[in-house]
């Protein structure tokens, strides 16, 4: 292993480095802005993000046995993060901030190990401890990855269970090449479990194998076959894993649903007569109220349809609003694409509350370098395979994606983890360049 010979000192500074500034974090951000209420404007309410609300909420009826449903919406959220929450609403008689401590503190850990996870994908690929070294300090310091590994959000689970599924699947394809198909095989089931957990934690996340795929197929059609075969085994363990929530929300809606019912919402957030780039989810309830009027012409002549049936038609009306929105307006659709673009890959913090001077600074210093040292990695990774590649392939995914919907620095954090590997990986071989130089000029 890379930390043994009494050289794991350096890593184990790395990962209470990591813990550390995480706690501090919590600490800071428990006694100074949850309760601030200039910062908070909801400060009666235990969260800053409204969709924490949602996944504590759907946590607690798992543990309650209550039925999975969020108000009067039955498939709201996928079940991953609140599956993770339900364990503390059964830890005895704790307070609600006990119980929201408890929570922040699992996130914690999946921060940690987010960073173990880099880590070991940099040894990986490289074989290099002073790169999985760096790569770790860069994902460990981020301020953007600290931010979110306190809050009640999903970021911190699912960044730890991507970073798994690229590590399996890099060591499963380097296995195929040395013609050990049946580990291989076995490492390709694993990125697929990986695969599932990150998306039942983050929907978005879904069609990022079959896009994985064709960006590999694109750029190194030497190894078609195996790209083809990684990319079967894992989407058939996501579908296999996928299969009894899809079967749940047929059950519920009467439709197939791969997800959620967020998807028009969504759509409708970012392509719309009034988006902005910005979430602003306040139009949902108008459009609700709009369409049940004209859903149903009487009052309690929708009584006989399942809630969930009807919020299966309003998430579609919604999607198809958006859809018919951007068709008739492309250069508005275009001039959002663009403007949600700069805000994800923005250099300072897009929102009013999280723009005092110190966090300027901190998201500037900590991301510009890694951004444009992972640039230069992305070019440099042409020339080698697949699954150096593929570090950068959920940079362009999720820049697509959020190109669509709307966009904000948060969503950037699980790209930054692979272009600090790729970032990283250029300052050593910078280093190493220079001081070979050197020595060939003493010489």
């Amino acid at each position: 292993m890379f930390w043994k010979k009494n050289n794991y000192l350096p890593f184990i500074i790395l990962f209470l480095t990591a813990l550390i500034v995480r706690l501090g974090a919590a600490v800071y951000w428990e006694q100074r802005i949850v309760h601030n209420k200039d910062f908070n404007p909801g400060a009666s309410s235990p969260f800053y993000f409204g969709d924490s609300d949602t996944y504590w909420q759907l946590g607690k009826a798992i543990a309650e046995g209550e039925p999975y449903k969020y108000g009067s919406n039955y498939i709201h959220r996928m079940p991953g993060y609140p599956v993770l929450l339900a364990p503390l609403f059964l830890i005895g008689e704790l307070s609600l901030p006990a119980r929201i401590l408890a929570a922040r503190i699992e996130n914690i850990i999946f921060g940690v190990l987010t960073v173990f996870a880099v880590v070991l994908l940099a040894q990986q690929l490289f074989n290099n401890r002073s790169i999985s070294l760096l790569a770790g300090f860069f994902a460990a310091l981020d301020p953007l990855q600290i931010i979110m590994s306190v809050m009640i959000l999903s970021e911190a689970p699912f960044c730890f269970f991507m970073m798994l599924q690229l590590l399996f699947f890099v060591k499963g394809f380097e296995t195929i090449e040395k013609k050990k198909s049946t580990a291989g095989l076995w490492f390709f089931i694993l990125s697929g479990l990986m695969y599932a957990a990150a998306v039942y934690c983050r929907p978005s996340w879904l069609y990022f194998v079959p896009f994985a795929v064709l960006l590999g197929i694109i750029f190194c059609p030497y190894s078609f076959k195996r790209i083809i075969f990684s990319g079967a085994v894992i989407t058939a363990v996501l579908v296999l894993c996928l299969l009894p929530w899809w079967y749940r929300n047929y059950q519920v809606s009467g439709h197939f649903v791969s997800t959620t019912l967020q998807t028009g919402p969504a759509f409708y957030d970012g392509l719309s007569p009034t988006a902005t780039g910005k979430s602003e989810m306040t139009f949902v309830a108008v459009f609700q109220e709009e369409f049940f009027r004209e859903e149903f012409k009487e009052p309690g002549a929708y009584a006989p349809v399942s809630p969930a049936a009807l919020e299966y038609k309003l998430n579609q009306k919604m999607k198809e609003a958006a859809i018919n929105w951007a068709k008739k307006h492309p250069d508005k659709a275009l001039e959002l694409a663009i403007r949600k673009f700069f805000r994800l890959w923005n250099f300072f913090p897009n929102e009013e509350s999280f723009s005092s001077i110190t966090m300027k600074i901190a998201v500037f210093c900590s991301f510009s370098p890694v951004f444009l040292l992972g640039l230069c990695g992305v070019i440099g990774s042409f020339r080698r395979s697949v699954d150096v590649m593929i570090l950068w392939y959920p940079a362009v995914y999720i820049t697509l994606l959020h190109m669509i919907f709307v966009s904000s620095i948060r969503y950037r954090c699980p790209a930054m983890l692979g272009l600090a590997i790729l970032a990283a990986w250029c300052v050593v071989g910078l280093l190493q360049a220079r001081c070979k130089s050197s020595r060939k000029a003493l010489q």
